[in-house]
């Protein structure tokens, strides 16, 4: 399946990012440079869909304290700087749950 959500990236006082999934519980990660943290983003909203998909389909018996739900439309979430940022803004990341999982994790 294909998913877009928006994420928050945090510009880090000490440098780098951290990217947060304000509709994904669970789903967020860090990178020093802004091209990493783009692909990092990707990656866990990736693995996080891939997770509540498997749950949802019984595969899978981890706990899922979430559902997937609709995302919030992108001029609807608010990205201001916290105590260990300098700023903040909002973005769209996709995920294609399929072609992760043809590329990590089958068994080819």
């Amino acid at each position: 399946m294909k998913y877009v959500y928006p994420a928050i990236f945090y510009r880090a006082k000490e440098g780098g990012y951290f990217i947060n999934f304000p509709d994904v519980d669970g789903a967020a990660t860090q990178a020093d440079d802004i091209y990493t943290a783009l692909e990092m983003a990707e990656d866990a909203l990736n693995g996080i869909m891939v997770m509540w998909e498997d749950f949802k389909a019984g595969k899978s018996k981890l706990p899922m304290n979430n559902r997937i739900v609709e995302p919030t439309p992108i001029e609807q979430v608010k990205a201001e700087p916290d105590e260990y940022s300098t700023s903040a803004f909002v973005t769209l990341i996709k995920a294609d749950t399929d072609a992760y999982r043809k590329l990590y994790l089958s068994d080819d």
